[in-house]
């Protein structure tokens, strides 16, 4: 295999969610020097008609995933299962424990070297814990699988960047969450992510976690307190960082296109903006882990599984930069 090539492994999600439709369309799109495998049910993939049986090959071992000499073909990775074809949008328990298993399936791929690049698709925190596997979210369940503590979670776009100091906590344990040390952290790692991933530095905003950022201590004293030793400290060490700013405005466009990063404290003051502005080619990326992962930025959406109507944009993207980071490893 060209040594360019980055293999990149596509989690086709819930498979009875839009995840196998927009997997299956935004592999049909060509991708320079990107090699994708898809991790998905052959039946699931058989019955919904989008990839003919002569644009896919089952590949059963590390060397059929990186045959050279069926190239024109994509691999798809088959995990055994007896149960049937889920009916479009009637996600369930066993529905959520498969795509659990592509995901692990991944995760396997990638230890073995099979793959450089894990891309996840959709799933249901609720029907995977359903099924009896605790799971608060990808972030969570891939940095725990592969023993490593430090993951962040950055929601990625040509429009948008926001990385988020928590992720997948209830609001009533945000603050107890959030220390001085973890907001410079995010800071720090937002710094060096920003650099790799734009090929130069830029300005970052960081969000208050208080309405008003505590309006003077009249709401509360915790962005004073807490997150602004946190960026005068980045800003000693040179990092270009301002704020604590209201999340109420900071996102609206005159502000936000001043930086290249905003820093956001818990996971819908993050996301609610970005899906706003992003929704259609927003990209879930991991940092922080020795595995390069990202994701669609959207959900199983199981109204409107099996309608046709999902877009695949943000798992094309999703693709694209997935292979785009893999790459900039393996060069440094």
């Amino acid at each position: 295999m060209p040594a360019r090539d980055i293999v990149v492994g596509v989690t086709a999600g819930d498979p009875a969610g839009i995840g196998p439709e927009v997997a299956c369309r935004a592999l049909l799109e060509r991708y320079d020097g990107i090699v994708p495998v898809l991790i998905c049910r052959e039946e699931v993939v058989a019955s919904l008609g989008i990839l003919g049986r002569d644009r896919y090959r089952v590949a059963r071992s590390v060397e059929e995933i990186a045959d050279p000499s069926d190239r024109d073909r994509i691999a798809l990775v088959s995990p055994e299962s007896d149960a049937p074809v889920p009916r479009a949008g009637a996600g369930t328990a066993a529905t959520g424990a498969e795509s659990l298993g592509y995901v692990d399936t991944a995760i396997e791929l990638w230890r073995a070297g099979a793959i450089d690049a894990i891309v996840t698709g959709p799933v249901s925190k609720a029907l995977i814990e359903q099924s009896g596997h605790p799971f608060t979210g990808h972030t969570e369940y891939i940095a725990a699988a592969i023993n490593e503590t430090t993951p962040y979670m950055l929601m990625y776009s040509d429009e948008l960047r926001v990385l988020l100091v928590t992720t997948h906590l209830p609001i009533e344990a945000v603050a107890r969450a959030i220390t001085m040390e973890k907001i410079y952290d995010t800071i720090m790692m937002g710094h060096a992510s920003i650099a790799a991933l734009d090929g130069r530095t830029g300005a970052i905003a960081v969000t208050g976690l208080d309405p008003h950022c505590g309006d003077a201590g009249a709401i509360g004293a915790f962005d004073e307190r807490v997150t602004r030793p946190a960026i005068e400290r980045a800003r000693r060490e040179g990092v270009a960082v301002e704020g604590p700013f209201p999340a109420d405005t900071i996102f609206m466009p005159g502000k936000r296109d001043r930086y290249a990063l905003i820093v956001a404290h818990y996971h819908d003051q993050g996301l609610i903006p970005f899906k706003m502005t992003a929704f259609e080619n927003g990209v879930n990326v991991t940092l922080g882990l020795s595995v390069v992962r990202t994701s669609v930025d959207h959900g199983t959406a199981f109204d409107i599984a099996g309608t046709g109507v999902a877009s695949c944009r943000s798992m094309v993207q999703a693709i694209s930069l997935a292979g785009r980071l893999a790459r900039d490893r393996k060069k440094a």
